[in-house]
């Protein structure tokens, strides 16, 4: 059994629809207006939020991104040249298995 606590409603399902629904729910936007501001003013703001959030960045020095570099070229040779050694000795396994059977 698992430890998730059910709560019990409270008052009926009857209760509730006599109420318009649960609880949280959305209403379905009654007596409600959001004025969205129009397509050019969501830009400028956007490019705006843009632009403040790109001030917060702090980029890479030119040393930083060379030393990363050379690692992960270094990682991509090493993976490269081991998955082809697995490959190359997994093929003269099944060669040797092909003579073996045959």
């Amino acid at each position: 059994m698992s430890r998730v606590t059910e709560f019990p409603d409270d008052e009926p399902r009857s209760k509730r629809e006599e109420r318009g629904g649960d609880e949280g729910g959305d209403d379905g936007g009654e007596g409600r207006s959001i004025s969205m501001p129009r397509f050019g003013g969501r830009l400028g703001s956007f490019y705006h939020e843009v632009k403040l959030e790109m001030r917060k960045t702090t980029w890479p020095t030119r040393n930083e991104v060379w030393s990363t570099t050379v690692v992960v070229l270094i990682a991509v040779f090493f993976f490269g040249f081991y998955l082809w050694g697995v490959d190359w000795i997994v093929t003269k396994g099944f060669e040797y298995l092909q003579r073996a059977l045959a």
